[in-house]
């Protein structure tokens, strides 16, 4: 039995467990956990291949639950639109690609489906990666590179995750047909994020018709868990809006860019276009299917694409991307934004783009050219010169006070509390100690559960610690429950417990107070 009840501010921490902000993710089967680097992670995330991403024909690469220094940045960042659309006057066919049929990478064993070094060859390996001639193709992996596979590189997974030092590559590709799109996430250590998009071609399908292929990034903020605000080169928007890119439109002839910020903390993260990615301007075929660059619309739970996409057959030939059915005047303030970007890639026969040209006045064929495109997001706000915050580890609770039956078991428990830095996570094992957590040692009749574990900023963990008397005479008993943690400044506490062990009276058992 008990000894004692517990305080007040003891039983109201434990109904608090699990309201507190976390600072690093959970992730569920089928997503995996990526932490980099692996001590004092700056980057934290949960990702999924294309074959496992969201929406009824995929979504490419998904990101879940991104953390930035402990600060939750993405809830999902994904490609949930991809389009080819061809010159009118050339056939005037066009598609809506599907997302998730996975395509190998050449790529080291050491990073193919989680983190690891690049060895050999030094980067991983797309389709586009390869393409560097304007009409040959280069087939499905290892893509004619003579020596590959070997004993190191292979083509045996779709994913590859490289550490660089000071940034980590995520790179995935996937097929639709003879179309091969690589897609990568580039994190690095001061906090810019850089998504690219590419195309390839496998088999040199349709090199005679100059197309495009238009990718759109869908980026679900919620900067610090919380309502975010959408701004256009620092301006607030309080509805949905739509957008181009321009060069020079932003103050001073500077380019255009967007934002998303968490007002209450001031962190946020800034969107500039890449250089290549006003190489296709909206509408550059002229068609009407692609008429805007940005949107930034009101998270809604299932709502990726501009339409339910669930067959691919079904929806291949709904050449329109519908910003209507997205972009239809809901409110900014105080929600939660998805940010939509288009980028596009454009690849040209001989003699034909510009319209109209002639001669040397044409771009030469560029039609299995790699074309990567993408833009830089950059953070800004006191996250930028802040280090992975410290957790603090503190328990709630003095000294345990058990007392039980000789034969019986009996416990107590304390809580762990982390009330270290916003965004901070406490790690912890616990073990016991007979007289010292200088030395600790198992101690027969004492266990603390649970071993391990972790507690967010602000929130309370239990940890029971049970006596177990089986063995023990009638008598006091005394030893420590050690919590040991990531807390710089604690990473040690010990916690006293005091055991009463009491005589079995066969007369008490029996239910009568006093001999005969």
């Amino acid at each position: 039995m008990r000894s004692r009840k517990l305080a007040l501010p003891l039983l109201l921490l434990f109904a608090g467990w699990g309201v507190a902000h976390a600072g690093s993710p959970t992730c569920t089967s089928p997503e995996t956990k990526l932490s980099w680097p692996a001590t004092d992670p700056i980057w934290e995330m949960c990702w999924l291949p294309p074959s496992e991403s969201v929406g009824g024909i995929g979504s490419g690469m998904e990101l879940r639950k991104v953390y930035f220094k402990g600060h939750l940045v993405f809830v999902r960042a994904h490609a949930p639109m991809l389009f080819a659309e061809y010159k009118d006057e050339q056939g005037g066919d066009c598609y809506r690609d599907w997302k998730n049929d996975d395509s190998p990478l050449l790529a080291d064993r050491a990073v193919q489906n989680k983190l690891g070094v690049s060895v050999d060859p030094p980067a991983a390996i797309a389709s586009c990666d390869r393409s560097h001639d304007p009409t040959m193709s280069y087939e499905i992996c290892p893509y004619q590179l003579s020596g590959y596979p070997n004993a190191t590189a292979t083509c045996g997974a779709p994913f590859a995750i490289e550490d660089n030092g000071d940034h980590v590559v995520l790179t995935t590709q996937y097929r639709a047909d003879w179309y091969m799109y690589a897609s990568r996430w580039t994190f690095w250590n001061d906090g810019r994020i850089q998504p690219s998009f590419g195309f390839g071609n496998r088999d040199g399908t349709f090199n005679d018709v100059t197309h495009w292929h238009h990718n759109y990034w869908r980026m679900e903020f919620a900067i610090d868990d919380a309502a975010n605000t959408v701004s256009v080169n620092g301006v607030d928007k309080t509805t949905e809006f739509s957008d181009l890119r321009d060069a020079t439109g932003g103050p001073g002839g500077v380019a255009k860019t967007w934002e998303v910020r968490n007002p209450a903390t001031g962190n946020g993260y800034k969107l500039t276009p890449g250089d290549e990615d006003y190489t296709v301007p909206a509408n550059q075929s002229g068609r009407g299917f692609h008429l805007v660059d940005v949107m930034a619309t009101q998270q809604h739970d299932g709502e990726y694409a501009d339409i339910v996409e669930s067959d691919p057959q079904a929806d291949l030939f709904i050449c329109n991307m519908e910003a209507g059915n997205l972009v239809n005047d809901e409110s900014l303030v105080d929600v939660r934004p998805a940010l939509y970007y288009r980028v596009a890639v454009r690849d040209s026969t001989s003699n034909d783009w510009p319209p109209g040209c002639s001669g040397s006045d044409c771009i030469p064929q560029d039609s299995m050219v790699c074309k990567k495109t993408g833009p830089t997001l950059t953070p800004f706000g006191p996250w930028v010169g802040s280090v992975p915050a410290d957790p603090t580890a503190t328990v709630t609770s003095g000294d345990l006070e058990v007392s039980v039956t000789a034969g019986a078991t009996g416990s107590d428990l304390f809580g762990l509390s982390n009330t270290g830095a916003k965004g901070s996570t406490l790690t912890y094992t616990v073990d016991t100690a007979p007289t010292s957590c200088a030395s600790p040692a198992a101690v027969a009749w004492l266990s603390a559960a649970p071993a391990s574990g972790s507690v967010a900023q602000g929130a309370t963990t239990k940890i029971t610690a049970t006596v177990d008397a089986a063995t023990l005479a009638p008598g006091s008993y005394s030893a420590f429950v050690c919590v040991h943690s990531n807390d710089p400044a604690n990473p040690v506490i010990e916690v006293a417990v005091n055991a009463s062990v009491l005589p079995n009276d066969v007369i008490f058992a029996n239910g009568f107070d006093s001999a005969p």
